[in-house]
């Protein structure tokens, strides 16, 4: 039964009990157009139908969870987690920066981040034009993540989310999974492949090998709407730069015999 664990006039967080706790998620939700009353939150029904407890913060807006009661939100979550769990959080985009930001008082083991953000601070990330938090503040945007999470961070090297990866990087260790053409929509390419609850669950029971799975992307990319939408954008300087990337992807993760996925191109090319 869903229970409601923290509410504020900002924040909400949700617990929803499964019958397993060996690994425990706790979600955050993305940047919404709208956020109606009693909507699930990010990740509730994949997770209940699996059986897996769960935790889920949502927000009263686009803000980047930049509330003075996250600490306490937090903390009331860590102290509910049953002893010995695996704790697993995980984002898309501005969730990502939550999931990512927030492992450390959370004691993650591990973060699952599709397209984070490095910052929301415009001192800090100048280029940035996509989006505009709502409110001025800039409590968590510094708060490192814990050292001992696996920080698994899946993003497009060729969209402009590899600059926010730049400065996550300089911060802490990355496991980095590209997911090529698949802009700021990594996650979509998965779900449309039929990839997307693999990834998540064997991060959840530490059995996720990176360099694997990004040659099973690639390999199944063209199942995936968001790949042609994306292939398919118009110029024909970009269309050429995307042709000659593709070869050099196909050359590195086409072939079934491949070991290392490794970095395949520079973080250089279109937003």
């Amino acid at each position: 039964m869903r229970q409601t664990l923290f509410e504020s006039e900002d924040l909400l967080v949700v617990k929803v009990p499964g019958y397993r706790e060996d690994v425990v998620f706790v979600t955050f939700e993305s940047l919404q157009p709208s956020r109606e009353p009693g909507r699930l939150g990010f990740g509730e029904a994949f997770f209940a139908k699996r059986g897996y407890t769960a935790y889920h913060f949502m927000p009263s807006g686009n803000c980047w969870y930049q509330y003075a009661e996250m600490p306490e939100a937090l903390a009331r979550v860590r102290a509910d987690i049953a002893e010995g769990a695996r704790i697993v959080t995980y984002g898309i985009s501005m969730g990502a920066y939550a999931a990512y930001r927030f492992s450390e008082p959370l004691a993650a083991d591990a973060v699952i981040a599709f397209s984070p953000q490095y910052s929301i601070d415009p001192r800090r990330v100048w280029w940035e034009r996509r989006w505009r938090t709502q409110g001025r503040a800039r409590m968590w945007d510094r708060q490192l993540p814990r050292k001992e999470a696996v920080k698994h961070v899946f993003y497009d090297p060729m969209n402009q989310d590899r600059r926010h990866i730049r400065g996550l990087q300089r911060e802490a260790e990355l496991d980095l999974v590209r997911i090529y053409f698949g802009g700021h929509h990594s996650s979509r390419i998965l779900q449309e492949c039929g990839l997307l609850e693999s990834a998540v669950l064997d991060i959840g029971h530490d059995r996720f090998d990176s360099a694997a799975f990004e040659r099973q992307v690639w390999r199944q990319r063209l199942a995936s709407t968001t790949y042609h939408q994306v292939r398919g954008r118009k110029g024909l300087l970009r269309r050429l730069r995307y042709r000659l990337a593709e070869a050099l992807i196909e050359r590195r993760l086409g072939a079934p015999s491949c070991e290392d996925a490794g970095p395949l191109l520079p973080d250089r090319g279109g937003a």
